[in-house]
């Protein structure tokens, strides 16, 4: 036997030991663990990879114990407590805070022909304490006597941990770490030990020579179902008399501070459910009955000597663990209208002894055993509990869902600025008793994308203020183990009174006799708004959205406003000013207006004429004096005349020069007109 450092255990299955095609082994049948400590267990297992053409595949490995042969993390002794898992031709099983001994046994089955294989024997899991050994005399060290100190396993043997922890009194010896330690022969201290790593398990204290402050808990740790009563107890010396003793949790607010400890007989959550049973001197003992998951701590003694000394240690009490029954679905499968689960019976912690657990359907007792198959209907619901606690002790009610329903806390009209609260409920659901494990979620219909997303994920939507944007659809869901169900969607009508209204006037011109007018009264409003017209504070008769005059006469002006109201409020518009016009004014208008056009008409065509005039008058005179210039007889006419280019044609006799006028006498004498004509340019083209 052998237990490594930090107490994780590996049990290795080495390939080369196997002696078959099919099966596997273990290199070491039987282990020591500290208890509370880790376990883990490994095997390499080994199996042809085929078998008549056909490739082999594994389709399950699990460990199991003598007691038990299902998979050990369906065992409710070990539900949760354990972890399995494989990496090819490698499982392993690791058991946390391991408290009992046991043998496992590691099985796996594939698609060969011969099945499954079971790796036998399986392996030997011993649980030991620690306890320290006090030798039957003392050694002598010069003239000292000595104790000779040893930090042993209860059941175990050889004992080889790489280091230790020593207290003297409850304190930590910081410089003790090997498996002795020395104690002088006339001490009046209490030692304990304990594996570094694992101090929780430390070993019960002991006094060396005589008598000692110690308090020895006969159990570190217990385990209690809901409902049942729990004893502590304890053994205690001192070598001077005692004048008080009492029990307190280690987790009181009051506890690094001895003076101010509370005794659990003034703690008004254990009223009525403490007592001190009678027991024989140097013993106590505490019980709790009816015990809830609150009462789960570490519990620890303590007593004061005459000379008014308090006596406690810090290590470990007894430490409680109150345990519910729980049913854990395991699978479910829809058929019709039914469903059919498979689900675990199980608690948290196992209490002293075996437990079996007793099945409910409806509240009737159907079947007694840890796991269970049953087919359920909408509406059924599923316990369980402890066989020796069932009426202490049962299992939340596990539903089968039927369809929820939305309900509002206001039957009234919902009016927008007011509170509003939205339940998400399934009918005749005893809620007390049911299942914790409820998941809701609330949803509502999105009036542009067709995405959806989760509002609240409680059983209730709280709207601390709605606002009329929140019209619309809304919907919640319901799930728990054995499935999820959907509302029928509600839809919410945010009412709200009328907004101030606005009044339109149509044309939003100058009005004329006889033309049609349109009023229009417009606000929003939920329930939609009733409109009155007023003309100069008169209520009109027509009581629509429109007001309408077919041919407006100049009777009809005045003063104009509208009121929009609904159930919740009544508010008025701006008022408005409607002034008619007569139809002949407008016809004076229309001929002055005719006037004045023929008017402008007419002065602009004569100033047109008269430039024009002016201008050809210029030009003339200009196209003259240049003629002249050219030799040209000075009488001839040439007023009509514009030229607006010069073109010369070749001569066959001379050059091109012969027949051309130097250009700048001629734009000298353009320039010394006295008629100031302006030439802004002269463009000439020479033909070749």
């Amino acid at each position: 036997m052998s237990l490594k450092t930090g107490f994780v255990v590996l049990l290795l299955c080495v390939p080369g030991l196997l002696s078959v095609d099919l099966g596997g082994t273990y290199t070491e049948k039987e282990i020591c663990a500290i208890k509370g400590s880790t376990v883990k267990l490994q095997c390499f297992f080994k199996f042809p990879p085929t078998d008549d053409g056909r490739v082999i595949k594994v389709k399950e490995a699990f460990w199991f114990t003598k007691d038990s042969k299902e998979d050990l993390r369906l065992d409710p002794q070990y539900f949760g407590g354990v972890q399995s898992e494989c990496h090819g031709n490698l499982c392993s099983l690791t058991i946390a805070d391991v408290r009992r001994s046991d043998e496992y046994t590691f099985r796996f089955s594939t698609n060969h022909s011969r099945g499954a294989f079971t790796v036998r024997p399986g392996v030997k899991v011993t649980v030991t304490d620690l306890k320290v050994q006090v030798p039957a005399s003392a050694s002598y060290i010069g003239k000292s006597h000595w104790y000779d100190l040893k930090c042993v396993s209860t059941t175990c043997s050889p004992w080889s941990p790489s280091s230790y922890v020593w207290y003297e009194n409850g304190e930590e010896i910081h410089h003790a770490k090997s498996q002795e330690y020395k104690a002088e022969y006339d001490s009046t201290d209490s030692y304990s030990c304990a594996v570094r790593g694992h101090e929780q398990d430390v070993s019960p204290p002991v006094c060396v020579y005589r008598s000692c402050h110690k308090v020895v808990y006969y159990q570190r740790h217990i385990c209690a179902i809901q409902g049942s009563s729990v004893d502590f107890s304890c053994e205690y010396t001192s070598y001077e008399s005692i004048q008080k003793k009492l029990w307190y949790r280690a987790d009181s607010s009051h506890w690094g501070n001895l003076s101010m400890t509370e005794d659990l007989l003034s703690d008004s959550q254990y009223e009525g459910r403490f007592e001190l049973p009678s027991v024989p001197s140097g013993k106590s003992r505490l019980r709790i009955k009816d015990v809830r998951q609150s009462d789960s701590a570490e519990y620890h003694f303590k007593f004061t000597t005459d000379d008014g000394v308090e006596w406690r240690s810090i290590l470990p009490g007894s430490t409680l663990t109150v345990a519910a029954v729980q049913v854990q679905v395991m699978s479910v499968r829809v058929e019709d209208s039914h469903l059919v689960a498979q689900m675990l019976c199980h608690t948290s912690c196992l209490p002293e002894g075996t437990l079996s657990f007793v099945w409910q359907q409806n509240g009737v007792n159907i079947k007694q055993g840890t796991m269970m198959e049953v087919t359920l209907s909408p509406g059924d619901y599923i316990t369980c509990t402890a066989q020796h606690y069932q009426h202490i002790s049962i299992s939340p009610h596990l539903y089968v869902l039927k369809r929820p329903s939305v309900s509002l806390n206001d039957t009234g009209d919902i009016l927008e600025g007011r509170p509003l609260t939205l339940t998400c409920y399934i009918d005749n659901y005893d809620y007390s008793s049911a299942t914790v494990d409820y998941r809701y979620c609330w949803y509502k219909k999105k009036k542009v994308s067709s995405k959806v997303k989760v509002l609240s994920k409680d059983p209730q939507l709280v709207f601390k203020s709605i606002n009329f944007t929140d019209s619309t659809e809304f919907w919640c869901t319901v799930e728990d183990q054995l499935g999820k169900k959907t509302s029928v969607p509600v839809f919410i009508d945010v009412q709200y009174p009328p907004r101030r209204p606005s009044l339109i006037v149509s044309p939003s011109y100058v009005i004329v006799e006889g033309q049609s007018v349109n009023l229009t009264c417009r606000s929003k409003a939920n329930p939609a708004a009733n409109y009155t017209w007023y003309k100069d504070s008169q209520t009109l008769t027509q009581k629509k959205k429109h007001y309408s005059f077919p041919s407006i006469r100049p009777e009809n002006a005045g003063t104009f406003h509208c009121m929009s109201e609904n159930k919740h409020e009544r508010v008025n518009s701006s008022s408005v000013v409607i002034n008619v016009q007569r139809s002949w004014v407008l016809t004076m208008a229309a001929a002055v207006g005719s006037v004045a056009s023929i008017v402008l008409v007419v002065l602009v065509l004569t100033a047109f004429l008269v430039l024009r005039k002016r201008r050809q008058s210029k030009e003339s005179k200009a196209q003259s004096r240049a003629g002249a210039a050219c030799g040209e007889a000075p009488n001839q006419e040439r007023n009509e005349v514009v030229y607006s280019e010069i073109r010369f044609a070749n001569s066959s006799d001379g050059p091109v020069d012969a027949n051309t006028t130097p250009v700048m006498p001629l734009r000298r004498l353009v320039e010394e007109e006295e008629d100031g004509l302006e030439y802004a340019t002269v463009k000439s083209r020479v033909s070749r």
